[in-house]
């Protein structure tokens, strides 16, 4: 009951966007929540502690109170993780050597590399001198359209993080905006969150979550779902998800003509054109490590080279060649991200040193039955039970918790573990409320920040269509991934 109140609060103010939370609600809702992170684990203790072994107990009960401070997100996502860590070795739960394996794993230097390129390249110009253009040229509603999409989807290929992608945009989306044509502004603000959200789960370097699923295979499948194994395997997916999204932008034209049909012609322009100040050198050298970088991918059937070797390579020499600053190292690197993927990497080691990823196979034989006897019926539960999951816990504690139970369990019936944490992944990216994503919370808090009108229902109506069209290409996808006989 109570966590279902917690829920309610904070959906209810979402909805409401003029006007905040109280802080005395703040407080109480802070209050229960601490409360049940003292509670919850203790509960969970004594109905343990008679059958498991100490380790294991003491394992799940901290990892419960990192949950819960997940769900109510008390503090940055990194605390609990490194919390959690940091607790298992002083009370030698589990070896140093596992418990911090996330820090020195391939995983961590891929990452570190990715966010230092996005970082560089967010100190370039491109994005400015594209808004300049647009608006120099008063781009008509779907050319802008169009650009926002393109803009998130190049990102999606280069920085790993949707909410970064969606900040760097977001600059140029404000621009195209019209204080009074709300439908139009639902519109934009609907392509602006789904072009940088949709397809992060299809590439490698698209969410931080994709590295942390990597970092739960096992050696072996690991190298096979580097870049371009990850790419062929999700590119059914990709195909279908890409085939909704540019329907929906078709709608999105059309009904905005039509309303400019009815209530006459717009101006275009809504700003001045921008000056761009830029430097020349660094914005191209910036490119061309983007073009080897993605040569090297491309080629690397041919190299051989680890994929996280070529990117630091890159990354350290953006540091060997004064490519960046410190300053903009502490103001664009993100670090409490990579730090997240680090701890969170070390789970699936830690669980498996305890014996815990056996014993949390064991308690799901409730679904062997189910997916021996319908795939399609055991895929649509499972994605049903990420979705009500969705409703209170946020994206990257659900995939956390959703794959660390159920991937150990999914050569049992048959699905590479791959395949079920991919559809886990998906699935639990997808959102319809503000409070389930980042980026959808950060596009309505800058709309109503700045004043600028917007149809909600248009919004949520969108967000449901786009979540079933996630479902939809998981389905579609099965007869591809049965061919690659991944299952």
């Amino acid at each position: 009951m109570v966590s279902t109140y917690c829920l309610q609060e904070i959906i209810l103010s979402n909805i409401d966007h003029s006007a905040g939370a109280q802080p005395r609600d703040r407080s109480f809702r802070d209050f229960v929540a601490w409360a049940l992170v003292g509670v919850l684990p203790w509960l969970l203790y004594l109905r343990l502690e008679q059958l498991l072994p100490f380790e294991q107990t003491m394992f799940l009960t901290l990892a419960l109170a990192a949950i819960v401070m997940w769900i109510f997100r008390l503090t940055p996502d990194f605390v609990p993780g490194l919390a959690l860590i940091l607790v298992v070795t002083l009370l030698d739960l589990v070896p140093q050597s596992i418990a911090f394996s996330g820090f020195y794993s391939q995983i961590f230097f891929l990452v570190f590399g990715i966010f230092v390129l996005a970082a560089l390249l967010a100190e370039t110009s491109w994005l400015n001198r594209l808004e300049a253009m647009l608006v120099r040229r008063n781009a008509s509603f779907p050319t802008r359209l169009f650009a926002v999409v393109c803009a998130g989807v190049l990102l999606t290929l280069v920085v790993p993080s949707p909410l970064g992608r969606a900040s760097m945009i977001q600059p140029l989306v404000q621009r195209f905006f019209r204080p009074d044509r709300a439908r139009k502004n639902a519109f934009l603000a609907l392509v602006h969150i789904h072009g940088t959200t949709l397809i992060s789960t299809i590439i490698l370097t698209g969410n931080p979550l994709n590295f942390v699923l990597i970092g739960m295979l096992n050696e072996q499948m690991r190298g096979r779902f580097q870049w371009m194994g990850w790419l062929q395997a999700a590119s059914v997916a990709g195909v279908v998800m890409a085939a909704g999204f540019v329907a929906a932008m078709f709608f999105f034209a059309a009904a905005a003509r039509k309303a400019s049909a009815a209530g006459g012609t717009e101006p275009r322009q809504c700003a001045p054109p921008i000056a761009v100040v830029s430097d020349p050198l660094r914005d191209w050298a910036t490119l061309g490590l983007y073009v080897f970088l993605m040569a090297a991918i491309l080629t690397r059937s041919i190299h051989q080279v680890p994929l996280e070797w070529i990117v630091l390579s890159l990354a350290m020499s953006v540091f060997f060649f004064s490519g960046i600053s410190l300053a903009t190292l502490r103001q664009k690197f993100d670090w409490p991200t990579l730090i997240f993927v680090a701890t969170v990497v070390a789970w699936g080691p830690m669980l498996d040193h305890l014996g815990l990823s056996q014993w949390l196979a064991d308690q799901l034989p409730v679904l062997v039955p189910i997916f021996e006897r319908n795939l399609y019926l055991g895929m649509a539960i499972t994605m049903a039970g990420v979705f009500v999951i969705r409703l209170a816990v946020p994206g990257a504690p659900a995939f956390i918790i959703l794959a660390s139970t159920l991937i150990p369990f999914a050569e049992v019936i048959g699905i590479s573990p791959w395949v079920l944490g991919f559809v886990i992944l998906t699935v639990s990216e997808g959102f319809i409320w503000p409070y389930q994503h980042g980026v959808f919370s950060q596009a309505i808090t800058m709309l109503d920040a700045e004043r600028i009108a917007y149809r909600m229902q248009t919004l949520i109506t969108f967000n449901i269509l786009f979540f079933m069209l996630r479902c939809a290409a998981i389905f579609i996808s099965i007869p591809f991934w049965k061919a690659l006989n991944l299952i």
